[in-house]
């Protein structure tokens, strides 16, 4: 099977450079290695990078319009001016809004917030909410994590008496707004040493700008910014989150530990990871679901029984977005799997009634599963206007593919990874067309996602040890990548799908390391009986009830499988046999036998009858030639299971000479013997009734007896003959090699001969 993204290596640094950066650092190769690809070749670099110091931080005044920020800011503030701080509903707007709201309370300030509602308000500046603002007396308008592409509604809010300084750092548009200030860490012109700031970051250098000193207290808040918006994690981002992440771990604010606890996290372990997969999700949850407001009260709250309240509440929210993103997510992955789509570079998939607020989620679970550009629509089914989100892979910039369908829109926008759009519900298809044919010529030249990888590691090198050296280069995420590696286990057990209709996988590798492997359940089968299986992973702990182990998180894997899987065993595996397939039997009488015995997963058929092309098919009994063995190879699908079962008297032998002249005797004895008590016979000579009737059939066959109906009769003076020359005789010894030897063979010199019947 092949992998789903591209592995694309890094390339190896010099060898004698990662000796000596290894030696200098006090640090084993592997991590010298690690440090090197991410730029590091000094002790004063690796210092920089694992140790924060505020001191690094830049000057905040190197920003675009800082000084006329702070200066229109102090002014309200000292002649106790209307103020609203202006937000956005996700993570990174939350955090920015709070950050802004402590700094200027701090200088005396009692600022007004407002959090745009996704689905009444949109993104971003808004000329109704302005208007609204501005009427009700707000004289001072802050953006945080927007504004930056609201020209012409600050123009309206500049020319009505409403002043707006717009501290920003999403991707600057053609025309920027005319405000007071616009403090952006990428305005064209400005020389600021670090463009990838959060909206939090840039909130907390205008904090650090207006009191004088950065506010040590809100650092934590910048570290969730961060991360939560997928940001680079290098300079200034670094210093945050590393010292954020330790503050939320020592002396996590009110609120943050409401949700740690609601979550079930002990802060003591809350790490990046926890900040992307716990709290991230459920602080952008209130803002998919409704109003993200509570969000800002609950991280600047000091009170704790409001903080439980809310934090309860944001969680059973979450819960709520969970449900939904997963009843999206089953029927648009199901579609996205349809014929049409299948054909198709890019999906557009829009059903009515969806929940605008989730469609990203489930458009970034589609591009992951089908490596294709993505846009998921809900259709209002009274204004027929179809609203939406879109994701892409590194290939394709969607944002260029949707402008040659803008005249099909009434509002898109975005960049390369995601957009938003709407549209008339009539105009999807043409947009399907469009934006498939855009990424074709894309998809064409990379197929598949990459993943880097950072090299090989075998697992007896996976210690507690080592993992705690690979976290001193944490914390990992955009601009630096938690290291992926990957493996070729030696052994594979414990496999097991787990998790809701067994979505995801769990298994062991090496008899030491547990696994897991997210949205791979489908896998257990061909991974339990792969021939080989190489895995890239990144490394992590897992708790569970109170113990924390090593984990390895499964990112791809490549499955080497075996054409012949081999479930050959003594006796009949029940679990084996509930299995999903066809079951394919060579006899009759076994089969028979067999499905009044067994619960079968699957249709049972005789071999006879098998159809060319039959796809997961399952040999169960063993067959009675080898004509017939090749017959069934040449008829189905590979990979294909083989049980080969029989029972030992399925298998007893052909009778010796001095067996067959005791039933010939007793015949000669018993005249005009009737066949039906062939049982009565085998019982008088002590031999197996299946060899009884052998002997009779050869005998037959030899002219040794007559059957006159149910009569048999021995002839007199017969011709002499070698038992062997019966074909009776011979199928049933060729059959009983054959079987012994299609259950005693080994399972690579097995398939070999298997498959050269294919040939």
């Amino acid at each position: 099977m092949d992998p789903r993204y591209d592995w694309q290596l890094q390339p190896e640094p010099d060898q004698q450079q990662v000796q000596k950066l290894a030696a200098a650092l006090q640090v084993t190769p592997l991590v010298a290695k690690l440090a090197a690809e991410r730029g590091i070749t000094s002790a004063a670099d690796w210092a920089h990078f694992t140790q924060p110091h505020l001191e690094d931080l830049h000057d905040p005044f190197a920003l675009h319009d800082m000084d006329k920020a702070v200066q229109r800011i102090m002014t309200a503030v000292e002649e106790g001016q209307h103020i609203t701080i202006y937000g956005d509903y996700d993570v990174d707007g939350l955090t920015s809004t709070t950050i802004m709201k402590e700094a200027l309370e701090s200088i005396g300030a009692e600022p007004d917030v407002y959090i745009p509602n996704r689905f009444t308000d949109g993104y971003g500046p808004n000329r109704d909410v302005y208007e609204r603002l501005q009427q009700g007396g707000t004289e001072l308008l802050i953006t945080v994590d927007n504004g930056v592409s609201g020209h012409d509604e600050i123009a309206w809010a500049m020319a009505n008496g409403m002043d707006v300084v717009v501290t920003d750092h999403h991707e600057l548009p053609e025309q920027l707004p005319d405000a007071v200030a616009v403090v952006h860490p990428r305005y064209p012109g400005s020389n600021y040493p670090f463009g990838d700031l959060s909206g939090a970051g840039v909130a907390l250098k205008v904090a650090s700008a207006l009191l004088d000193e950065v506010p040590v207290e809100s650092i934590d808040l910048a570290a969730l910014g961060a991360i939560a918006d997928v940001v680079s994690l290098t300079d200034e981002n670094r210093i945050f989150v590393q010292i954020g992440l330790q503050m939320l771990r020592e002396s996590p604010r009110t609120g943050i530990a409401a949700l740690l606890a609601a979550a079930h996290v002990d802060p003591k372990t809350v790490d990046e990871q926890t900040v992307g997969f716990v709290i991230a999700p459920r602080l952008n949850a209130i803002g998919r679901m409704g109003d993200a407001t509570p969000g800002v009260t609950l991280l600047s709250t000091f009170d704790q029984e409001e903080a439980t309240k809310l934090a309860g509440q944001i969680d059973q929210t979450n819960r709520t977005r969970q449900e939904t993103v997963a009843a999206i997510a089953d029927t648009a992955l199901a579609e996205a799997q349809s014929p049409a789509n299948q054909k198709l570079s890019a999906l557009v998939i829009a059903h009515a009634g969806w929940h605008q607020g989730v469609l990203g989620i489930v458009a970034s679970k589609v591009v992951e599963a089908t490596g294709k550009p993505t846009l998921i629509l809900t259709i209002d089914p009274q204004t027929g206007v179809a609203k939406g989100s879109g994701r892409s892979v590194p290939a394709f910039h969607l944002f260029h593919g949707l402008q040659k369908a803008a005249d099909l829109m009434t509002h898109f926008g975005g960049h390369a990874a995601a957009a938003g759009m709407s549209l008339p519900a009539e105009n999807i298809d043409q947009l399907r067309s469009i934006l498939s044919a855009a990424a074709a010529p894309a998809l064409k030249e990379n197929p598949r996602m990459p993943l880097t990888v950072s090299g090989r590691i075998e697992s007896g090198a996976i210690t507690k040890a080592s993992y705690h050296e690979l976290r001193q280069l944490a914390p990992f995420g955009e601009g630096n990548p938690q290291p992926v590696f990957t493996m070729v286990p030696s052994v594979i057990d414990n496999v097991k799908s787990i998790g809701k209709d067994g979505k995801h996988l769990r298994f062991r590798v090496d008899g030491q390391l547990g696994s897991i492997a997210f949205n791979m359940g489908q896998l257990a089968g061909p991974i339990g009986t792969a021939e080989k299986v190489k895995l890239a992973f990144t490394i992590g702990e897992n708790t569970f009830n109170g113990n924390t182990s090593l984990q390895l998180e499964i990112k791809d894997l490549q499955i080497q499988a075996n054409d012949v899987i081999d479930l050959r065993e003594p006796t009949l595996n029940r679990a084996k046999l509930a299995a999903a397939a066809t079951y394919v039997f060579f006899d009759a009488h076994t089969s028979r036998r067999l499905t009044n015995s067994y619960q079968f997963g699957g249709p049972t058929i005789l071999a006879s009858k098998l159809a060319a092309g039959t796809k997961n098919v399952v040999l169960v009994d063993v067959p009675h030639t080898a004509a017939e063995l090749a017959s069934v190879m040449q008829k189905v699908e590979l990979p294909v299971s083989i049980m080969f079962f029989a029972t030992p008297a399925d298998l007893i032998a052909v009778p010796t000479r001095q067996e067959f002249g005791q039933v010939l005797v007793y015949l000669r004895a018993h005249p005009q013997f009737d066949k039906h008590k062939l049982g009565l016979l085998a019982r008088a000579v002590h031999m197996n009734v299946n060899q009884v009737i052998l002997a009779v059939q050869v005998f037959f066959q030899l002219k040794f007896v007559t059957i006159d109906g149910a009569l048999i009769s021995v002839v007199n003076n017969p011709e002499k003959h070698a038992l062997e020359d019966a074909p009776a005789y011979q199928e049933r010894n060729n059959a009983i090699v054959l079987a012994k030897h299609l259950q005693t063979a080994g399972r690579a010199a097995l398939q070999t001969e298997l498959l050269r019947y294919r040939d």
